[in-house]
């Protein structure tokens, strides 16, 4: 964690982090957080109640933490790649993915009173979440990731999206990178939390935390590979970009070449490029008007 968010934060000055990369810095934070906890606690969690009773808060508010950021992360990239010149709390798609999230609340609400912390005869550290709540966290992940997968794969699928177009290639990695991050948060959060059902809402501390550490942490790699460019990727976009300067441009209309990547978006990071589209399509909409 600590290597991703280096990597991430790298040369970058604290009033350029934008929204987007803000939810990832945020989610690097969380899951380190809960790493270095985790592992202290793990140490001195049996035979203590104190330690025992730690644990569970820890899985309970980190673990959740990070779900909400990695769900408004996901929010914010259905909305990069479907809204077009609207910002976000004028796009109906959006409030409504927020109004899905605010359950979520209460999910939390109900991990804390069914939460189990409670030390065997020989001292061991059993800590977990009643039926209640594992129960309805497992149903809530599952609709709300196949929900946001769902978001992603209709504007890959459909001719008529905005995803479609021969300037639009870099929008549709960014679909196609979060549809796959969103398939990896949903497998992941419903192995951890069916894991926890089968062993009836009581793990031993050891095991508990380190899968929910193994979890957010799998998670945030997935979502510093979303936003980071693939070698590959970048490769056949120099060729195409090199192939369109040889190329006349009179075939294109004339809101294409305005958000067609330029040469110069090849080094740069996916959320830039796609802050720099709609800050473009904006100044589209606004001067057509």
């Amino acid at each position: 964690m600590s290597v991703l968010f280096g990597r991430k934060t790298a040369g970058t000055r604290l009033d350029t982090i934008n929204y987007a990369r803000g939810l990832v810095v945020s989610l690097y934070i969380v899951s380190w957080s809960f790493s270095f906890i985790a592992a202290m606690l793990v140490q001195t969690n049996d035979f203590n109640i104190v330690s025992c009773t730690m644990s569970v808060y820890t899985c309970i508010i980190l673990y959740a933490c990070s779900k909400i950021l990695i769900y408004l992360f996901l929010m914010e990239k259905v909305y990069v790649v479907t809204a077009v010149g609207t910002t976000r709390f004028n796009f109906t798609l959006y409030r409504i993915n927020l109004i899905l999230l605010a359950p979520y609340l209460g999910i939390i609400c109900l991990m804390l009173v069914y939460r189990v912390s409670n030390l065997q005869g020989n001292g061991e550290c059993k800590i977990g979440l009643l039926p209640p709540a594992s129960v309805t966290l497992i149903l809530y992940d599952v609709f709300i990731s196949s929900w946001l997968t769902i978001l992603f794969i209709r504007p890959l699928m459909s001719p008529t999206s905005q995803l479609q177009g021969p300037s639009k290639g870099k929008l549709r990695d960014v679909a196609r990178r979060t549809l796959m991050g969103s398939l990896i948060a949903l497998v992941l959060s419903t192995a951890n939390v069916f894991t926890l059902v089968l062993f009836r809402g009581q793990e031993r501390g050891l095991i508990c935390l380190a899968s929910c550490t193994v979890d957010v942490t799998l998670n945030a790699i997935t979502v510093h590979w979303v936003t980071n460019r693939g070698s590959g990727r970048s490769s056949s976009a120099e060729r195409r970009s090199g192939e369109r300067r040889t190329q006349p441009t009179s075939h294109l209309t004339t809101f294409e070449k305005r958000v067609a990547p330029l040469e110069s978006h090849i080094s740069v990071t996916v959320e830039s490029y796609v802050e720099q589209f709609h800050q473009q399509t904006s100044v589209g909409c606004t001067s057509s008007q």
